[in-house]
């Protein structure tokens, strides 16, 4: 007498597959909520201009995040700070010429380095809102 135990593989790669496709969707999610807190925490570490009737200036206003990207195994994406004034970047001579020089901002409270301290003070943070984000992904499809 044979009893025969069959395992269909078909089944448990399906849902493999839609696990990963969860996770990389909560992935894209979680960057793109980690560069949206790295943006926020980067524009109020930034120098603050002295403009009239424009707290913060232009360098403020233009600290923005890119759309995160997929490739390779790895989702992708950045902070920058384009500050243009006659072909002059302001963000990237404070950033990385007068910090480099031991230039200080005047501001209490405000850094000249803002895009690398709010990434490096915020990592802890920015790596829980991605954990997050594929939790409520795997669960919002049912695999939790």
């Amino acid at each position: 007498m044979s009893i025969e135990f069959t395992f269909n593989l078909r089944d448990f790669e399906r849902s493999i597959e839609q696990a990963a496709s969860a996770v990389i969707e909560g992935t894209v999610k979680g960057v793109e909520d980690a560069l949206e807190y790295w943006q926020l925490t980067a524009t109020n570490l930034a120098p603050i201009g002295r403009y009239k009737n424009r707290r913060g200036g232009n360098l403020r206003a233009r600290i923005d995040h890119t759309t995160p990207k997929v490739g390779d195994g790895v989702v992708t994406g950045s902070v920058v700070a384009n500050a243009f004034n006659n072909g002059f970047n302001y963000a990237y001579y404070l950033h990385n010429v007068a910090s480099a020089k031991g230039a200080e901002a005047r501001t209490p409270g405000t850094v000249l380095d803002f895009l690398e301290k709010s990434k490096k003070d915020g990592e802890s943070r920015m790596q829980r809102l991605i954990e997050d984000a594929i939790k409520a992904e795997l669960s919002r499809k049912g695999m939790t």
